[in-house]
């Protein structure tokens, strides 16, 4: 029995070993991308599927690097450095 659970693993492999090489050939011959082909991050799945959330705007802009922040969660780090070296936040709201 377990010889036979073995064998079956083992087909199951050397099959998807074939489908992986097929799927990069597939890939590389039709230059495709991965936010075409549905893989562009975190959650891709559900905004194809129709994820009906909200999008915030953001609200603060960091000059340097254009950066935002929608001012929601945890502070990013560019702005965490810049209050920490005294800056106001006022300065990085974005002016509507």
């Amino acid at each position: 029995m377990n010889e036979l659970r073995k064998q079956q693993e083992a087909e199951r492999k050397g099959e998807r070993t074939q489908a992986i090489a097929a799927a990069k050939e597939l890939i590389k011959n039709h230059d495709l991308t991965a936010s075409e082909l549905g893989f562009s991050g975190k959650g891709a799945a559900k905004r194809m599927t129709g994820d009906k959330r909200n999008v915030v705007a953001p609200k603060y802009q960091d000059p340097d690097s254009g950066k935002t922040w929608t001012g929601r969660g945890k502070s990013p780090s560019w702005l965490s450095a810049q209050l920490a070296a005294g800056r106001d936040k006022q300065e990085f709201l974005i002016q509507a």
